[in-house]
């Protein structure tokens, strides 16, 4: 495995930041996996993680992981109740700024209806 590494680094001409990578491995023993990390010069990580703002874990993602979403939004909403402004204004506000936050995540997961309710609940509150 690390020659191929190797081989890559050669062949694309990056290299690879081992003491910024995390090995992350699934259905293997603790100790495989803590020698697997020690061959690598890297840390040993577990699931759920964040990569790139989207969560990912093994399984389904529960309620825990899409709630800072929604979270993020309302409390976007809440920064714009006190203002008075014009229908335009705010179907602007929501257009622009708050229908784009769950936008990249929805595009790579699939966002349970929940979520979906909870986010449009919001934004009509506020329209």
């Amino acid at each position: 495995m690390v020659a191929l590494l190797v081989c890559f680094e050669q062949m694309s001409g990056m290299k690879i930041s081992y003491d910024k990578s995390d090995l992350f491995t699934i259905g293997l023993e603790e100790d495989r996996a803590n020698d697997f990390a020690k061959v690598f010069c890297c840390k040993k990580s577990n699931f759920p993680i964040k990569y790139l703002g989207v969560p990912l874990h093994f399984t389904k993602l529960t309620r825990n992981d899409l709630q800072p979403v929604t979270d993020k939004i309302i409390k976007r909403i809440a920064g714009w109740r006190g203002r008075l402004l014009s229908y335009a204004r705010r179907l602007t506000l929501l257009k622009a700024c708050l229908a784009s936050i769950p936008i990249y995540l929805m595009s790579i997961i699939k966002f349970p209806k929940w979520a979906i309710r909870m986010i449009n609940s919001h934004m009509g509150h506020f329209l």
